[in-house]
């Protein structure tokens, strides 16, 4: 094998593994993003059906709230 030839093959599989990182890396953001609207809606359908519809802001205070209540007072004979 000649000098150039060789060259010109390192040459284009360099440009080969270059791309075909790339995609592959864009194919890992599609999936990361794939995953995470699947999180979104199904977060968001438990906040529609725990009847707070959209407002994710409430259930999430709505949360806090139950939590702080079974923390200081549900189980006071826990202790």
């Amino acid at each position: 094998m000649n000098l150039a030839k060789e060259h010109a093959d390192h040459v284009f599989g360099a440009q080969y593994d270059d791309v075909r990182e790339r995609y592959a890396s864009e194919i890992q953001d599609m999936r990361d993003y794939a995953e995470s609207e699947q999180e979104y809606y199904e977060y968001m359908w438990k906040v529609k059906e725990a009847g707070f519809g959209e407002d994710w802001g409430a259930y999430e205070r709505q949360w806090e709230r139950t939590l702080n209540y079974w923390a200081n007072f549900a189980h006071p004979h826990l202790e």
